[in-house]
């Protein structure tokens, strides 16, 4: 298990503006730990996981005080002004072929998805990612007017963990922070430059914890499972 292990980076250097919290989201109390806390123990606990890499900004203050800034496989990285950039000064910490990138405020990730992405690496893949089929009407809207409404069939939500060819992975976002491109997820500097990205459906319930009514839900789902 040991050779196909897959290095995790975890962008954290973000505040979450739309939380209203006073501390970084990554940072908020889930239960009896930090939502970030939550999220590094989730990939820890999967065999397919390696080193998990934190990408911090200069000035955090909290991630030295967790617990799991002592594991010995939980490496403090950089962060960047964006994400793609903490994402990309991280991995210089990679040491695996291919490396995985998850959101740190996506706690609830099931070890289910994460063997179902880690095990495509036997194909050889440049990449695949977690994403969700859209189950709502899509609306395309002008001015605060609908123009039409936008077939569904083949549209996803992206999620994460994302995996890549560690290599083909520093190319694309090397290519796109030169380029001075626009990268919303890691998936879509892969795209630019041609590289075959795969979707593996996933568990809807490894939502991204963006507004207060989701750290609540969260918090919710996490002392149900506790209990």
């Amino acid at each position: 298990m040991e050779s196909s292990r897959i290095d995790v980076v975890v962008p954290a250097a973000g505040v979450g503006k739309r939380m209203r919290l006073n501390i970084p989201k990554q940072y908020a109390l889930l239960s009896n730990k930090t939502v970030l806390e939550h999220t590094v123990n989730a990939l820890l606990n999967c065999p397919y996981v390696g080193n998990v890499i934190v990408g911090v900004s200069a000035e955090d203050e909290y991630f030295d005080t967790l617990e799991i800034s002592h594991n010995p496989r939980v490496i403090k990285g950089k962060g960047g002004k964006e994400r793609s950039d903490t994402v990309r000064l991280n991995l210089e910490k990679v040491t695996t072929e291919y490396v995985m990138v998850h959101d740190a405020a996506r706690p609830l990730i099931g070890q289910d998805d994460l063997k179902k992405l880690a095990l495509l690496t036997k194909d050889n893949i440049d990449g695949a990612i977690l994403a969700c089929k859209v189950s709502d009407t899509l609306k395309l809207v002008s001015d605060g007017n609908i123009v039409k409404t936008v077939p569904r069939e083949n549209m996803y939500r992206a999620y994460t963990p994302q995996m890549f060819k560690t290599k083909l992975l520093k190319q694309a976002l090397e290519h796109a922070d030169k380029n001075h491109l626009a990268i919303t997820d890691d998936a879509s500097a892969m795209e630019i430059l041609g590289y075959k990205v795969q979707i593996v459906e996933g568990d809807s319930g490894n939502f991204k914890l963006t507004t207060p009514d989701d750290l609540n839900l969260a918090k919710l789902m996490i002392e149900k499972g506790n209990n």
